[in-house]
């Protein structure tokens, strides 16, 4: 099959190489920028059904005027102070320069001349309780909330925030520092992050593989040949994944990255085998069609076993429930695929067409194998069981310690410090403490009037009793159990307290006292009507007495008092003595409360969960777990979920998790048939898949003890555990498949020990060549922004070299050596058949 391939290709070299320009010239045209089609956004990942998703549907079912796409949090700070905490009335508290900046911010953003897509805008000065919740205790920081009516991937929003930053820069008085965070910003600052990303792995990754290619060939020629086929291939790719992005699938941001990488690398190293194996050909027959056929005879079943098994490792990720890896993983197989069609074609085509002017200004050569080859793989064969116990000892203790750490989910540390949204972020967990700035929130529907009161009360003493939960905000605690304000607002004593303290302040005017008592009749006859054992209570019979004749409450306000402290008294021993009053004392607070915390039709209601550890911690995610199961005691008549970032982290963890285990499956049975179709062999491949399983344990360790004590991180990235898995697994057999494809040869001809010495001897420079440049490719990934990214550019670039350096050339050898024969059970040691020379052929130096 390969043969004649290879014919087809010498015979229409040039029209094969005007169809791959076509093709990537077409596909770049038509298709849409695989930028804009990609979600930085965590969430669209998570599978249909995670609890998360779920609650984000009730939450927005239930309460859609909550909802806004996307939104923006102004951080506002004043060493000086946000408020004049002295000040007699709020209105003069807000005469400060940064309140007389946030009055002309929101009085701006509420204006035509703002951006249209501002949907509301909440201020920290709209009332002296919403002061309470976006100012700092300190007083130093406050923040300012603008939703948006359109979604933080869109253009727009963009063009909004930078309008928005670039009003507030020119109207921000001296003294007072702004920042912008939450969920628009944090998102465009990670799409900007990975675009430049992007932009630098590209260049890196083509300058790394120049300067690589031509050490190896010492031609300025040789290198454009792999260049210009990964190149073309990935245009194609990206393309056609940015299409099915589209149309088809949402596709993660960091497709675009892992794409420039796996195609510069991998699709560069067939080049290199293709190159190689056509330069030895061209050495013993100067036919330029002989040797490009007998090229891609030789050369393309091991290509394609190697690309092979890459694939079945990223189709593999096709069974994951994380979207993330759901859809990276057919994506990075499109380009595996492509960028092998394009090493068993364009790149003979412009061999074919090129000719032995392709390694100008030398001429095309055997080359020798080194020395270190051959004395290495004589002591690996001479003391195999000595080596492999070395490397075990010195590989097993970051192992061990791979699996004892943690990984971190807080999107702020895969962001670059000096992002402006982390910079925000920062301040105002300075000021108003993580829990405040990423509450969770409780939605429970299918209530009944009746016991709706008591419902909210209960659910709200359950959720404080957790130790991961600082404070509760409900219709019961409006500002919170620890806020004295407003505390247990729905039992009836505490709101005739609240009456109480409303009819006692000075300066009220008669027009709104005598609407306040008006409300207040219309209360207590609700209260008699809802609790009629409170009808003969000598302090209800007093209370109704002085409100039949208003105008001498004023000078009976004593006896008003004690009317009031003799009925909240009554109230305080009736168990059951919650209440939603239809009116409230003339005063906006219960509507305002209610719109708030319940839903139009009155038959469910929410609440907020202040965290009491950090957002993103593992104790935080447990917490999330204990509402739940709480929750679920509140189902029988509806829904009962809690929704926020840290129940998308939990899910997250959770998915992650099984996501680990089935993919550990998938890919090593995937890669295990490969290899057992491959060698005939069921214990080589067991062997080798605990080798390159070992080499992953040891990567991770190491990134994990680089970053941590190095780079101060919190743990690796949620993400990186998975792909640094998927790809030194399929990556790293790859190696292994390019040796024992020659151990088996060498093994017929020379017997178990001198096959092995022989095989890794004369595999040894060009497949560490091509382990070097998959490892400087993944390395430019180091280039970018994103932390993660950059941790999987080091784990990946490592565990190549580690692979490379020790795996293939030094343990795998010693096993084989150790096996014995078993190494070909049950197939049988190879024996000798009519010889054929590998892609690799090179004659041990003298």
């Amino acid at each position: 099959m390969f043969q004649r391939l290879g014919r087809i290709v010498v015979q229409y070299r040039f029209l094969m190489i005007i169809v791959w320009i076509a093709i990537a010239t077409l596909v770049t045209l038509i298709a849409p920028n695989i930028e804009d089609v990609a979600s930085s956004d965590t969430a669209d990942f998570l599978p249909n059904n995670a609890p998360f998703v779920h609650a984000d549907r009730v939450y927005r079912e239930t309460f859609p005027e909550d909802f806004a796409p996307s939104s923006m949090i102004i951080v506002v700070e004043d060493r000086r102070g946000i408020l004049n905490e002295g000040a007699e009335t709020f209105e003069e508290q807000t005469n400060t320069p940064a309140g007389a900046f946030i009055q002309e911010t929101e009085s701006w953003l509420s204006s035509a001349d703002a951006p249209p897509i501002i949907q509301r805008v909440t201020s920290p000065l709209d009332s002296p309780s919403t002061a309470l919740l976006m100012i700092a205790p300190d007083n130093h920081v406050a923040i300012m909330r603008v939703e948006f009516s359109t979604s933080e991937t869109e253009e727009v929003t963009t063009e909004a925030l930078d309008e928005i930053e670039d009003w507030v820069q020119q109207n921000r008085p001296e003294g007072v520092k702004t920042y912008q965070t939450g969920e628009a910003p944090i998102v465009n600052n990670t799409t900007s992050s990975i675009r430049t990303s992007v932009d630098r792995t590209i260049w890196v990754t083509v300058a790394l593989v120049i300067i690589m290619l031509l050490i190896v060939y010492r031609s300025p020629i040789s290198p454009l040949i792999p260049l210009m086929a990964v190149t073309l291939a990935y245009l194609i790719t990206r393309g056609i994944v940015a299409y099915i992005g589209d149309t088809l699938m949402t596709i993660t941001s960091y497709t675009n990255v892992l794409l420039v990488v796996i195609i510069y690398g991998a699709g560069t190293d067939y080049c290199l085998f293709l190159i190689s194996r056509f330069r030895e050909e061209m050495a013993d027959d100067s036919n330029i069609r002989h040797s490009t056929t007998h090229t891609v005879q030789r050369v393309g079943e091991t290509i394609s076993s190697s690309a092979g098994t890459i694939f079945v490792g990223f189709v593999a990720m096709i069974f994951a429930e994380m979207g993330i890896f759901k859809t990276s993983g057919p994506a990075l197989a499109i380009g595996i695929v492509i960028s092998l069609l394009a090493g068993l074609t364009l790149v003979p085509a412009l061999l074919a067409a090129l000719g032995d002017r392709a390694f100008w200004p030398g001429k095309a050569t055997h080359r020798s194998t080194g020395k270190f080859y051959e004395f290495t793989s004589r002591q690996v064969s001479s003391y195999p069981l000595r080596t492999i116990l070395i490397i075990v000892v010195l590989m097993l203790p970051f192992s061990i310690y791979a699996v004892q750490q943690p990984v971190s989910y807080s999107l702020m540390n895969d962001l670059p410090d000096d992002s402006p949204a982390v910079e925000g972020y920062h301040k105002l967990k300075e000021g108003l403490g993580e829990g405040n700035i990423l509450p969770l929130t409780v939605v429970v529907t299918g209530r009944s009037p009746e016991t709706l009161a008591k419902d909210i009360a209960q659910l709200s003493d359950d959720l404080m009793k957790l130790d991961g939960v600082g404070d509760v905000r409900s219709l019961s605690n409006p500002l919170g159990v620890k806020h004295e304000e407003y505390r247990n607002f729905l039992r009836v004593e505490s709101q005739l307290r609240l009456v109480q303290a409303m009819s006692n302040e000075e300066n009220i005017d008669l027009e709104q006292a005598l609407a306040g008592l008006e409300d207040l009749k219309a209360y207590l006859e609700i209260l008699q009507t809802r609790f009629p054992e409170i009808q003969d209570d000598a302090s209800l019979n007093m209370l109704e007495t002085l409100l039949a004749n208003p105008l001498t409450l004023q000078s009976r306000r004593d006896e008003l008092n004690e009317a009031i402290d003799g009925l909240a008294a009554r109230f305080s021993t009736i168990e059951d003595a919650y209440l939603i009053p239809d009116t409230f004392a003339s005063s906006d607070l219960l509507d305002q409360l209610v719109d708030t915390y319940l839903s139009p039709d009155r038959q469910a209601y929410k609440m907020e969960i202040i965290l009491g550890q950090a957002p993103t911690s593992p104790e935080s995610m447990d917490t999330v777990k204990a509402i739940r199961r709480i929750l679920s005691r509140y189902q029988s008549s509806g829904d009962a979920v809690v929704s926020g970032g840290t129940t998308i982290d939990t899910d997250i963890r959770d998915t992650m998790n099984r996501d680990f285990v089935r993919a550990f499956g998938f890919v090593l049975l995937g890669i295990f048939l490969v290899l057992l179709l491959m060698l005939r062999s069921v214990v080589a491949p067991l062997y080798l898949i605990g080798t390159v399983l070992l080499s992953f344990t040891f990567t991770l360790g190491l990134t994990q003890f680089v970053f941590q004590n190095f780079f101060d991180s919190p743990g690796l990235t949620w993400y990186v555990p998975f792909f640094a898995f998927v790809f030194l697994v399929a990556l790293g057999i790859d190696y292994s498949i390019f040796l024992f494809g020659r151990v088996k040869e060498e093994v017929a001809q020379h017997g178990i020990h001198e096959g092995v010495h022989i095989a890794v001897a004369t595999t040894g420079a060009i497949i560490t060549s091509a382990g070097i440049i998959l490892a400087g490719t993944f390395a430019a990934m180091m280039a970018g922004e994103i932390m993660g990214l950059i941790e999987i550019g080091f784990a990946v670039s490592v565990g190549v070299l580690i692979d490379t350096f020790v795996v293939r050339t030094v343990l795998d050898p010693a096993l084989a050596t150790i096996f014995g024969r078993w190494t070909w059970f049950p197939g049988g040691v190879p024996r000798r058949t009519a010889e054929t020379t590998p892609f690799y052929s090179q004659p041990l130096s003298d």
